[in-house]
């Protein structure tokens, strides 16, 4: 068998095959070289080492800020978030609505009303503590409960 008029088919396809290798090895070692670029370090275990060095040093910031979140959450349900305020006339003999019920809660209903009741003689203010949403220690009025409720709509 002669195998004579085969062989530049032969070569051709040992060229081919050699350019592929050759593209694909060239590949290779541009994408180690990004890999270490900016590093000292000439081996790939030393730089994978780093790397997941890095790595790790990520994740441990990742879950303390996580915690760090979370505090941060549970404190700000203890900030003022709710709001109610009104204006209104409590006595007949005085004009214009220049008493008012002002009310600030946190998330969990927890906070204050201040009232101002402005009378001819006199102007009395009165706080009282609010707890989830009710005033466990005094009686409410009409306009301070109003006010509450209208806070906790919100």
């Amino acid at each position: 068998m002669n195998l004579e008029p085969l062989y530049p088919y032969i070569i051709t396809l040992a060229f081919i095959w050699l350019a592929l290798l050759s593209f694909f090895i060239f590949r290779l070692i541009s994408h180690y070289n990004s890999l270490t670029s900016g590093t000292k370090k000439t081996d790939l275990v030393s730089t994978l080492n780093s790397i997941l060095k890095q790595l790790h040093d990520n994740q441990k910031d990742i879950t303390s800020t996580n915690a760090r979140l979370d505090q941060e959450i549970e404190n700000a349900k203890k900030h003022f978030k709710c709001f109610g305020f009104k204006r209104f006339n409590p006595f007949t003999d005085t004009g214009g609505d220049q008493s008012f019920v002002l009310t600030l809660l946190d998330e969990n209903h927890d906070g204050f009303v201040i009232s101002s009741l402005h009378g001819r003689e006199n102007t009395r203010v009165y706080a009282k503590r609010i707890s989830l949403g009710k005033a466990p220690d005094q009686a409410l009025s009409k306009e301070e409960l109003e006010v509450i409720n209208q806070a906790i709509k919100k």
